[in-house]
Formats: structure tokens, C-alpha cells, sequence
């Protein structure tokens, strides 16, 4: 039966999978146990000294409502960004808008393209971000998830799509180096994905959260060689394409909530009108703190070091103990198989590591049911990371 009091879309929503994994923490805290908590995507790395610096110095004396618009020195913040990083510059076709994180920007963007030209459905990774598909369903769209393949390194490839499926598609979501997986795309696999996307009329949604984390070893390119830094698709083109960044995983500012869209600007510009509906401004204190964030690179190319250090420390064991594949070059994700003793049930063997204290995600929560994987999210210090790694060789 259903609910009278709530519509069908918030009626069926699912719990959402950090906050499970929260719940589970809980109770393992409950009884006494240290926890060592893999779960959740929120390094614990102090944040850069001169972030917190620049907040608080702008803590104003009388709050004010903050623009949509964001102020001045952040956009230029942003375009600095995007032109140091990926040489985009100088576009009248690009728009910028200042968002409260990534995540937000994620949701509302469904709202402004669900029904463009008649079109209703969109694409995206599965397993990937849960926002993609439930901000399509509160849009009152068609979600259409496409399962990733480890065999051709979990790109998605519209392309391979029935015919009906990439003509009615009003967006797709792409998100590469990927969560949870680690993949990275290339150059060239963008440049296929941009031309599909024009010639279906789709707007191309790059989640670029993880677009700076990557291995330290890709940092720079050799002289005359590739540049094997993950890339933006906005650098490629800006014809129905935009990127969301974000500052909770370059710079630790994960509670600070601080992003942007950049891309379009025929789209990007009816969405900003449409932004200032939706309350959304970021508090211009975070502005602040964010314009410090997006004009320094040396505090990311430290955090890239701490997570590097991270994932070479613990790919070997996981490699021992037939559970990883390859060692990603991006992220701080490890897509891990579950162990044979389990026959595949990824929930079952992560409730058991939660038994042991180590927190890890199943992928039956990252995904439309997807099964026999676990993710890792290396956030622990070394030291903790250490000994769950102990413990779950334990339980394999």
C-alpha cells in the first residue's frame, strides 16, 4: 500500500549506503572494539594549515545571506585552477558556477535536464555514485545504469548501447579516475565519448572528484613524454559537457562542502538562474577558505603522497591473498574480490570483517546489485591500515 504522506520516489528510496555503514560503526563501537573504518570516503589528513587560516578570518562580524554567483576572487580562483590544471582558458562558451560541494550539484542538476528536448532518461556507471540515479528519479527521469566491466578496465562505452537507449538519452555520467573502482580514462577514450555525445545530443556530466588523486609516480611528464594525469573532458570540449569539482578530496575539505560546475555555457547559465531557488549558496567564509585551496597546488601534491604511500602499502597483501587484481593509479579506492570461502556474498563477508572491527563496503551497496566485490577506502592512518590488513587475512 502505499504512502500517503510522502510521494512513490522518497517512499522507495533506499537507505543510503554511508549512512548503513555508519549504523554498523556504531554498533561495533557500542561493543568496545576499536574500529578500523574503510567504509566511508573521508580521509582523515589534517587539512592545510592556511584553509582554516583563511576561514576564520573571514568569519564576519553580521552573517549575510551568500550569492549563488559566489564572489569574484573565487570564481577567478576556479578559472586559475582550470586553466594551471588542464590549459582551459579564455572560452566565451564556458560558464562557472560556485556550488556547496560536489554533491549538491550532482542532485540539482537533474532538475534542469530531465525533459531537454523531449528527453527523460539518463545514463550512468554502475557501480558509481548513488546520487546519479536518485537525483534522476526525484527529477522524474529514467535512470539507465550500465554495468562496468573489470575487462575493459570499467569503462563505460554508450556506444555499445541499443540504438533507442543513446538516442532518448538527455545526459550521461561519467566519472573517471573512478569510485569505486580506481579506473582512469584516456585521452582518447574522452575524445570518443565527446563525439558520441554530440551526435546523440547528450550532455556529457564529468564527476571530476578525484580529477588531482592520483599516484605520485604520473605526478609530472617526462620531457617529450605523455602527461598521464587523469584529464578533464572540458579541456577537450565545451559543447554540451560539464565538469563538477570538488574541494573534499584535493584538499580535505570535506565538511566545508565546496565546489563548481564549469562547461557549457547554454546550459550552465539557465542552471545558475535556476540555482538561486534551490539555497544552495556557499557561505562566503568557505569562499574564502576555498579561494586559498584552489590557487595551491604544493598541500594537493602532499595529500597525493600520503595516499599513494597508502595504496602501495596495502595492494601487496590484498594481491597475496587473491583479492585485487591491479594496483589503481588513481583514487584512494581498492576494488577488492571476495574471497572464495564466502562464494561470492559481498555483504556476508564485509558483516564479518565488521565483526573483526574492519569497516568495508559491499558492493551490493554501491551498485544495482552488483555482487562478489568490496571496497576499501584507504583513510586510515598507516599504522591502523597495518593492522586490519592483519585481521582481514585473518578472516580470508
Amino acid at each position: 500500500m502505499a504512502n500517503a504522506f510522502v510521494n512513490d520516489v522518497t517512499e522507495q528510496m533506499k537507505p543510503y549506503p554511508m549512512e548503513e555503514l555508519t549504523r554498523i560503526r556504531q554498533g561495533v563501537i557500542a561493543k568496545g572494539m576499536k574500529v578500523y573504518d574503510f567504509g566511508t570516503g573521508d580521509p582523515r589528513i589534517p587539512t592545510w594549515p592556511k584553509i582554516i587560516e583563511a576561514l576564520k578570518a573571514a568569519l564576519p562580524a553580521i552573517s549575510q545571506y551568500p550569492s549563488v554567483s559566489g564572489i569574484g576572487e573565487l570564481r577567478e580562483a576556479q578559472s586559475d585552477y582550470l586553466k594551471r590544471r588542464f590549459a582551459i582558458a579564455g572560452d566565451k562558451n564556458v560558464a562557472l558556477a560556485p556550488t556547496a560541494g560536489s554533491k549538491e550539484a550532482i542532485f540539482h542538476i537533474a532538475l534542469s535536464l530531465v525533459g531537454r528536448a523531449g528527453k527523460k532518461l539518463v545514463i550512468y556507471p554502475d557501480p558509481g555514485y548513488p546520487v546519479y540515479k536518485s537525483s534522476t528519479l526525484f527529477a522524474g527521469g529514467i535512470p539507465y545504469p550500465v554495468a562496468l566491466k573489470a575487462e575493459n578496465g570499467f569503462l563505460l562505452e554508450p556506444w555499445d548501447l541499443p540504438k533507442n537507449i543513446q538516442s532518448q538519452a538527455a545526459a550521461i555520467w561519467l566519472n573517471y579516475p573512478h569510485n569505486p573502482t580506481g579506473a582512469t580514462a584516456t585521452k582518447a577514450y574522452w575524445e570518443k565519448v565527446i563525439a558520441w555525445a554530440h551526435t546523440n545530443d547528450c550532455v556529457l556530466l564529468a564527476d571530476d572528484c578525484y580529477v588531482d588523486i592520483y599516484d605520485t609516480r604520473i605526478d609530472a611528464a617526462p620531457p617529450g613524454g605523455e602527461d598521464r594525469r587523469p584529464i578533464c573532458p572540458l579541456a577537450l570540449s565545451s559543447d554540451r559537457v560539464l565538469t563538477f569539482m570538488s574541494l573534499s578530496k584535493r584538499s580535505g575539505m570535506t565538511g566545508y562542502r565546496s565546489g563548481f560546475i564549469a562547461g557549457d555555457a547554454r546550459i550552465l547559465k539557465p542552471h545558475l538562474q535556476a540555482r538561486a531557488n534551490f539555497g544552495v549558496g556557499m557561505p562566503n567564509f568557505v569562499q574564502a577558505a576555498s579561494v586559498v585551496a584552489w590557487l595551491d597546488d604544493a598541500h594537493v601534491v602532499e595529500r597525493r603522497k600520503i595516499f599513494s604511500n597508502r595504496i602501495n602499502l596495502a595492494a601487496p597483501v590484498l594481491q597475496r591473498l587473491n583479492l585485487l587484481e591491479r594496483t589503481p593509479e588513481a583514487t584512494f579506492y581498492l576494488w577488492c574480490k571476495v574471497p572464495e570461502g564466502f562464494a561470492g556474498n559481498d555483504i556476508d563477508f564485509c558483516l564479518t570483517l565488521a565483526e573483526r572491527g574492519v569497516i568495508a563496503s559491499p558492493s551490493q551497496w554501491l551498485s544495482e546489485n552488483i555482487e562478489g566485490y568490496f571496497r576499501l577506502a584507504l583513510v586510515p592512518i598507516e599504522d591502523d591500515m597495518v593492522a586490519a590488513l592483519k585481521i582481514l587475512a585473518d578472516v580470508v
